[in-house]
C-alpha cells in the first residue's frame, strides 16, 4: 500500500475534522459549522463513507489532504509529510538528496527547534533566569510545559551556535531569530538578548516562534518573532496546542493577554487558556476560536488598555457568533490575581464570569454625561455593541437597559440601531440562506454535463445513455466520460485527484437525494442534464469556430478557412439534434 493510501487508512476523515470543528450527526454523514467561511447554519458536510468533508456554500473541503491543506495552510507535500508523522505511516526516505533540497519550512523547524534547545539549555546555567523564574512562581512541570528558556545577554550567541548546528544567515533571519540592521551590513545580531523565551506554538504543538520577556528594565518589556513562513501572528494563540482538550471538553476559551497569564492559570488548574501573539485579537483569530467552543471568556488586564481591547474581542467574536463572557478580577493581571489569591481568580473565572454586555452595561452607568459630546460619543459607542450581537433576541434583551442609561426610549434606540444595522449589512448579506442548495443551485457548483455523469455513476443501468452526451471538454468531465464508458456497470477507474471531485459531487447528488429516485425520474434527468451539456458545448464549439473562421478570412487563408467552413455546418447539424 502506498504512503498515501496507508494515512488515508489509518486516518478517517470525521477523525481529522473533528479534531477542528464540533460535529453533529446527521444520518450517516455528520455536519458541522464550516470552518473556512463565517457561517451561521452548519453548513460544512463531513462523509465517513465517502471521505470527504465539503461545504457547498464557500466550494472548500475535500478529502483528509485536501482538507488538512486548506485548514492548516500547508502544501501537499508538507500535508502529507504531517498526516503520515500523525499516523505512523513511514515514508520513503531521500538519503542522498543533500541539505540545501529540503523543503523551506522544514528547515526552518529545524532552525527553531535548534534554538529552543539552545535556549533551554542556557535557562539552566542562568542564574539571572532561574532566580527571575522562580519569584513568578512558576513551578518545575510548568516551565517544562511550556518549554521556557533563556536567550543569553549577547549579540552574537544564538547566531553562532546556528551558524555551527549549519543553518545559513539567510536561515536564521527567515526563522524569526536574527536581525540585519541594514542590508549592506554583513554582521547579524540575535534578535532576543537577555530574556525568558517562551516557544510559541501551532496548534500541532509545533514551535513556530518565540517570544521574549526582558530580564532588564531598560528594553522593551515583550519582544515577539519577525513574522516569516511559519509564524503568522494573525493566526496563531499561544498556548491553543496546550488547551485544544480542555477546550473540547468545557466548550469555552478564557482569553487572557500576557504568556505568565496563561502559565498562571495552568498552575490553578485552568487549561482552556490562551493569548493572542505579538498583536491584538484578529478575525482569523476569532474563526480560530469558533471551530472548537460556543463560548470566550475575556480575562484581560484590569487597565483602561485591557478593557478598550476587550471592547474590540466582544465586537469581534460576536460578529462570529461567539458568545462572550467577561471575568472581572481585582489584581492587574490574572498572573498577579493567582499570586493574591487562586482560588478566587478560578472562582471568578469558571463560576462568575458574566455576559460581556452586562459589564459594559455597568460601567457605563457609571459614567457622568455632563456633556451633550460625551453623551452622543458614548451611545455610539453603545448602539456599536449592541449591532454586534448576532441575534434580534439577543439585542433586544439589552435595549431596555442601555435606553434606561441614557434617559431615552427603548422605541427611540431601537429606530437609531436599526439604521445603524441598516447602514452595516454588506450587500451580498442579500443571500438569506446562502447555504440552502437546491438543484437549481446545481449550475454554480456543478455543470450540467458533470450532473449527468454524476447520475451515470449512481445508475449504472442507465449508461446505455451515455452515446447521447456529448464528452466533456473540462478535465474531470472528460476523464470520468471516459471511465464511464469503460466501466460499463463497474465503478469508474480515475485518478486520485479525479476520485475526489467525484466524491464531492456523489455527496452533493446524496444531499439532495439524487440517489434516492425512481430509475425513469434518474433517466428523465439524465436526458434533461445531457440536452443542456450539448447545447452549452455546441455554442461554446460554434463561437470558437466562428472566431477562427473571421481570422483565416482576414488573413486570406483558404485551405484553413474551407476545413473551418466544414466544422461550422458539422457544429450546426449537432445543433439542430440537441434542440
Amino acid at each position: 500500500m502506498d504512503p498515501v493510501s496507508e494515512i488515508k487508512a489509518r486516518l478517517s476523515i470525521e477523525q481529522l475534522v473533528g479534531q477542528y470543528v464540533q460535529m453533529k450527526p446527521k444520518g450517516r454523514s455528520f455536519v458541522s459549522l464550516c470552518p473556512f467561511h463565517n457561517d451561521k447554519h452548519p453548513s460544512f458536510l463531513i462523509s465517513p463513507d465517502k471521505g470527504i468533508a465539503y461545504c457547498f456554500a464557500c466550494n472548500s473541503g475535500g478529502d483528509i489532504f485536501s482538507f488538512y491543506q486548506k485548514i492548516e495552510n500547508v502544501d501537499f507535500p508538507q500535508a502529507i509529510r504531517e498526516l503520515a508523522e500523525r499516523t505512523g505511516v513511514p515514508l520513503p526516505k531521500r538519503s542522498d538528496a543533500p541539505i540545501v533540497d529540503k523543503d523551506e519550512k522544514e528547515r526552518l523547524r529545524e532552525c527553531i527547534d535548534a534554538a529552543q534547545k539552545f535556549f533551554r539549555r542556557n535557562l539552566q546555567s542562568s542564574d539571572l533566569a532561574t532566580k527571575y523564574i522562580e519569584k513568578r512562581g512558576v513551578p518545575t512541570e510548568l516551565i517544562e510545559t511550556f518549554g521556557i528558556g533563556f536567550a543569553p545577554d549577547s549579540f552574537s550567541d544564538t547566531y553562532q551556535f546556528l551558524l555551527k548546528e549549519g543553518f545559513s544567515r539567510k536561515e536564521i533571519i527567515a526563522a524569526g531569530l536574527g536581525v540585519q540592521k541594514e542590508l549592506s551590513e554583513e554582521r547579524i545580531y540575535d534578535r532576543f538578548r537577555n530574556r525568558l523565551m517562551f516557544p510559541i506554538s501551532d496548534v500541532q504543538g509545533r514551535i513556530v516562534a518565540f517570544g521574549g520577556r526582558t530580564l532588564s528594565e531598560d528594553d522593551a518589556k515583550y519582544i515577539n518573532s519577525s513574522e516569516g513562513p511559519l509564524y503568522k501572528k494573525s493566526s496563531i494563540l499561544f498556548g491553543l496546542h496546550l488547551a485544544r482538550e480542555a477546550i473540547r471538553e468545557t466548550k469555552r476559551v478564557i482569553m487572557v493577554e500576557g504568556y505568565f497569564d496563561v502559565v498562571a492559570c495552568h498552575k490553578i488548574g485552568i487549561k482552556n487558556v490562551v493569548a493572542v501573539s505579538g498583536t491584538a485579537l484578529t478575525e482569523e483569530h476569532a474563526r480560530i476560536l469558533k471551530r472548537g467552543a460556543d463560548a470566550v471568556v475575556l480575562c484581560l488586564d484590569a487597565d483602561r488598555a485591557g478593557q478598550e481591547a476587550a471592547e474590540r474581542a466582544f465586537l469581534l467574536l460576536s460578529k462570529e457568533g461567539i458568545m462572550v463572557l467577561a471575568a472581572e478580577i481585582t489584581a492587574k493581571d490574572p498572573d498577579e490575581a493567582v499570586q493574591a489569591d487562586a482560588e478566587d481568580l478560578k472562582k471568578r473565572i469558571t463560576d462568575d464570569a458574566r455576559p460581556y454586555l452586562e459589564l459594559a452595561l455597568f460601567r457605563m452607568r457609571g459614567k457622568n454625561f455632563s456633556r451633550p459630546e460625551e453623551k452622543r460619543q458614548e451611545l455610539q459607542r453603545a448602539l456599536t455593541l449592541l449591532a454586534a450581537l448576532p441575534t434580534a433576541v439577543e439585542r433586544e434583551h439589552y435595549v431596555a437597559s442601555f435606553a434606561a442609561i441614557f434617559g431615552t426610549t427603548e422605541t427611540a434606540l431601537k429606530e437609531d440601531l436599526g439604521r445603524m444595522l441598516t447602514g452595516q449589512t454588506p450587500p451580498r448579506i442579500v443571500l438569506k440562506h446562502p447555504m440552502t442548495a437546491t438543484v437549481t443551485a446545481a449550475p454554480s457548483l456543478f455543470s450540467p454535463a458533470q450532473i449527468a455523469l454524476a447520475l451515470f455513476t449512481l445508475y449504472p443501468k442507465l449508461r446505455k445513455f451515455l452515446p447521447e452526451l456529448i464528452p466533456p471538454d473540462d478535465s474531470f468531465g472528460a476523464a470520468l466520460h471516459t471511465a464511464l464508458t469503460a466501466a460499463l456497470e463497474s465503478e469508474p477507474a480515475l485518478s486520485p485527484e479525479h476520485a475526489e471531485r467525484l466524491a464531492v459531487l456523489l455527496l452533493f447528488c446524496e444531499q439532495h437525494g439524487f440517489h434516492e429516485w425512481s430509475e425513469s425520474l434518474a433517466a428523465n434527468e439524465i436526458r434533461n442534464n445531457c440536452q443542456q451539456a450539448n447545447r452549452a458545448t455546441i455554442l461554446i464549439k460554434q463561437r470558437d469556430v466562428m472566431a477562427k473562421l473571421a481570422i483565416a478570412r482576414r488573413e486570406g487563408k483558404v485551405t484553413d478557412e474551407a476545413h473551418l467552413s466544414t466544422q461550422y455546418q458539422q457544429i450546426l447539424k449537432l445543433s439542430k439534434m440537441a434542440g
